[in-house]
């Protein structure tokens, strides 16, 4: 699963971005959108490589959050929400004391971890409250829906405009073989069945759609 755009938003509003280092309120050497790996003192840096720093970063701390997917089977809002706690904590081990607590409990707890250096930060209250509040935002049809019991996943939605193999790796697919492909396919509709998919441009044109909407099903 990788962090939707509210998430990425989220995080950029509350970390800023500086393009040279500086010392945040815990006393780290930082960079960028809160970048700290590797940083000196004196450094320099562009934009793009702000950008790269919080793609690095962003795919640790998802990896952090999908851990705990099976337990609490994320929607995207719960998701980027959890992102941007670890993004700024490091992790959510403590926050969901390692899965066994309900999200009512997350979501209640979150607001507590406000503080740095033992003082509560008004910067930290504010974002705690903006993560709970996407944390308990109900998502769009498109992005979790729940249907006669069972819960149905969907990539989340592709605003570029790559081809749709990249397309779905930049949406958390990682098997993209035509194989995998053809289960998407009868997934959705696009086919009766695994063998009738050829991986011929209207096929996948219909996916790209799909994937573009936030509409493909997952398979």
């Amino acid at each position: 699963m990788k962090t939707g755009q509210a998430g990425v938003d989220l995080i950029k509003i509350f970390e800023g971005c500086r393009l040279t280092a500086y010392q945040c309120p815990a006393g780290v050497p930082t960079i960028g959108y809160g970048h700290t790996t590797g940083v000196k003192m004196g450094q320099k840096i562009t934009q793009e490589q702000a950008e790269e720093y919080l793609r690095q970063d962003l795919a640790k701390y998802e990896k952090n959050v999908e851990k705990y997917d099976s337990r609490y089977q994320w929607n995207q809002n719960e998701f980027d929400a959890m992102v941007s706690f670890s993004y700024n904590l490091g992790n959510i081990d403590q926050l969901t004391a390692s899965g066994s607590r309900s999200k009512s409990i997350i979501a209640e707890k979150m607001l507590l971890y406000n503080k740095a250096g033992g003082k509560v930060l008004d910067g930290l209250t504010r974002r705690r409250k903006a993560e709970r509040d996407l944390f308990l935002k109900p998502c769009a049809a498109a992005d979790t829906k729940v249907q006669s019991g069972s819960r149905t996943s969907y990539y989340p939605k592709y605003t570029g405009k790559a081809t749709l193999l990249v397309a779905l790796k930049a949406c958390g697919c990682t098997d993209t073989s035509k194989p995998f492909r053809a289960k998407i396919a009868v997934k959705n509709g696009i086919t009766k069945s695994e063998a009738d998919y050829k991986g011929t441009y209207g096929q996948n044109t219909k996916m790209l759609e799909l994937l573009k909407q936030g509409k493909l099903i997952k398979a």
